[in-house]
């Protein structure tokens, strides 16, 4: 039997893919960021300059596997420069092809596609945020051919809690300095406070929560001088669209620490196939002191033990808090795919170097 790949261009087509698409990701490994639902949302607010490449492998028209790709031209330090990545990057914490049987070889017809097929010039496939558990970066990193993996690295780290079933449990595993801290904390907060939990999941609250959460996460990162990502309003739009999309599947988690009815500190995460991922928060630097971060966290973690949930991740960054509730971490890899020509491979080369200089420059200059 032969495996087919099948090309979908428009957004049309994307759309309507949803039963297939939902279809396969019951038969795969998969993250919330592999959904139809993320993948078509993110589409609709940032595909406008990109190309769609959407592929399909089918066998005898059973679809085996979906490359949710796509293709842009850039300008690079004067160079034209056009790459294929994931649909979704950088806003996706994790990115894969979903595949349900015989991963390496639909891998391998999808690559062939794009190096025999695809119409467009390309100078490499990025594909950034690839888990180090997926059969995607197994593959990859021994894959030989007429494409070359150039660079095969560690992207980021994710630090992630296995949830036991009770908190009682959880927090007795933590480290004593931190356990007493965040008694501490809370203690202070209600003796001088009336302290409580709101929450924002519905798709009637979600707009009014996520508004709150543009505000306290915006306060953070304002006072270290930072714009933050919600200075960006098409990165607020894009992700009011998620939480609104989210909230009518049954997947959003969005609330707010309020101290006497003022929101000081917001978590937006997503509950999707018993893990919880927890993507954005923001908190208020006046209450910084009584650590309403770590409060949030902990007020999560509790709510996601009563709901059964099997996993916390806590998604890309190996920020220090993170560290002070778990140490379990998983990696995600980036690989760069050229073709096997001496020119394409040399100019890959000199812009990913130029690239770092630059950034290294810019880091250095901001000191």
């Amino acid at each position: 039997m032969t495996i087919k790949i099948r090309e979908i261009e428009s957004y049309n087509e994307f759309i309507d893919l949803k039963e297939l698409w939902q279809n396969l990701l019951l038969k795969s490994d998969h993250t919330v960021f592999s959904t139809w639902e993320w993948l078509t949302v993110w589409w609709k607010h940032f595909g406008k300059d990109k190309k769609l490449l959407l592929l399909l492998a089918e066998e005898n028209e059973k679809p085996l596997g979906i490359a949710p790709l796509m293709y842009s031209v850039s300008n690079v330090f004067g160079f034209r420069t056009a790459k294929i990545e994931f649909i979704g990057t950088p806003n996706s914490d994790y990115n894969n092809f979903i595949l349900t049987e015989r991963t390496g070889q639909c891998i391998t017809l999808f690559l062939d596609y794009i190096n025999e097929v695809f119409q467009e010039k390309w100078e490499s496939i990025e594909l950034n945020d690839v888990p180090e558990t997926s059969p995607t970066a197994h593959f990859l990193q021994k894959r030989e051919g007429h494409l070359q993996t150039v660079s095969s690295r560690v992207l980021h780290e994710c630090l992630y809690i296995q949830l036991p079933k009770s908190y009682d449990y959880l927090y007795s595993q933590l480290h004593y300095k931190f356990r007493q801290n965040l008694r501490r904390s809370m203690h202070n907060l209600e003796q001088q406070h009336k302290v409580e939990l709101t929450d924002f999941s519905t798709t009637q609250r979600s707009v009014d929560g996520m508004e709150k959460l543009f505000e306290l996460h915006q306060k953070r990162w304002k006072a270290t001088g930072e714009p933050g990502a919600f200075a960006d309003p098409k990165i607020r739009q894009f992700n009011l669209d998620v939480a609104q999309t989210f909230a009518q599947q049954g997947w959003l988690s969005l609330s707010s620490l309020d101290v006497d009815d003022i929101p000081v500190a917001s978590s937006y995460g997503f509950k999707y196939n018993s893990k919880f991922y927890y993507y954005l928060h923001g908190v208020d630097p006046v209450y910084h002191r009584y650590s309403v971060g770590n409060l949030m966290v902990s007020s999560l973690l509790k709510k996601c033990i009563e709901d059964q949930l099997k996993e916390f991740d806590f998604l890309r960054g190996a920020e220090s808090y993170k560290y002070r509730w778990t140490t379990s971490s998983r990696k995600n890899y980036n690989f760069i795919i050229t073709k096997r020509k001496v020119i394409a491979r040399a100019k890959n080369r000199f812009l990913r170097t130029y690239s770092f200089q630059v950034k290294k420059l810019k880091g250095s200059l901001k000191k």
